[in-house]
């Protein structure tokens, strides 16, 4: 009984994505190749195989250019071959490709700690460029609100907003490097960074742990009432008084609006 065209046509295309991913595993695809004296099937299957690595290494050279330039042509080059070997491509958009590069390169770069971290710092700004268009809050709107009604102005940040965790000098060393510059040598900095975008660009900026600590909870929503609670709770181990906890909260609120952070509602 003859096999169903449609039935082997996805058997055999199972099996050419078997072998793109592991040439090993692959060899029932292998076994089909017609080999002849003009190209041959090791040469004619390694035209693909070889294909495929270039196009996701380009994918991952455009969503990590800074890191490329920090590890140079070859390195990037061979850290990338065994991403896709060690995590084969479950998307349709070549976009998402690189979800796991900062993983890879923990266990692989141990010695080079700046650059998973680098790695998470460009995939943030990735991030926030791709993230939902929707409005924020301005400066001129929240005005339009009664003084004595703020207290219930709900606060959510945009959806493009991030919060990263720094070890090493990473913003500096990605600073350097998006001026062309020399890096500096990696360097013990704890920093935070808030990361987001405003019009048509992605943004970041180092924030102070009082601040950090506030945004994670606009995360979730809080009223401009609730903030200013928080922060007079936080500043009591600063040792702040009543008045200027509140004005860091309005400090913070008016750098928020300004920078297109809070969500409009």
């Amino acid at each position: 009984m003859s096999q169903n065209p449609t039935t082997h046509l996805e058997k055999l295309q199972a099996d050419f994505q078997a072998y793109l991913y592991d040439d090993v595993k692959g060899a029932a695809f292998k076994a089909q190749i017609i080999n002849d004296q003009k190209v041959g099937a090791k040469k004619r299957l390694g035209i693909y195989y070889d294909a495929y690595r270039l196009r996701i290494i380009e994918a991952l050279a455009n969503a990590y250019p800074k890191l490329k330039a920090l590890l140079g042509d070859d390195l990037f080059a061979s850290t990338a071959r065994t991403y896709i070997d060690q995590y084969p491509s479950t998307f349709r958009n070549m976009r998402w490709v690189g979800d796991k590069i900062r993983e890879h390169l923990q266990k692989t770069l141990p010695q080079h700690p700046v650059a998973a971290e680098l790695a998470t710092f460009e995939w943030a700004l990735g991030l926030a460029f791709d993230a939902e268009d929707v409005p924020t809050l301005t400066l001129q709107e929240l005005g339009a609100v009664p003084p004595e009604q703020w207290g219930g102005v709900m606060l959510k940040v945009h959806p493009s907003v991030q919060l990263l965790a720094f070890k090493w000098n990473v913003i500096l060393v990605w600073q350097a490097l998006n001026g062309e510059k020399a890096p500096p040598k990696a360097a013990k900095l704890n920093e935070s960074c808030v990361v987001w975008r405003k019009a048509l660009d992605s943004h970041y900026r180092s924030i102070e742990p009082l601040e950090k600590l506030a945004i994670e909870r606009l995360i979730f929503g809080l009223t401009f009432g609730e903030l200013c609670v928080f922060l007079q709770d936080e500043s009591i181990e600063a040792n702040l008084t009543e008045e200027a906890a509140m004005q860091t909260a309005a400090q913070y609120l008016s750098s928020w609006l300004n920078d297109g952070l809070i969500l409009r509602e």
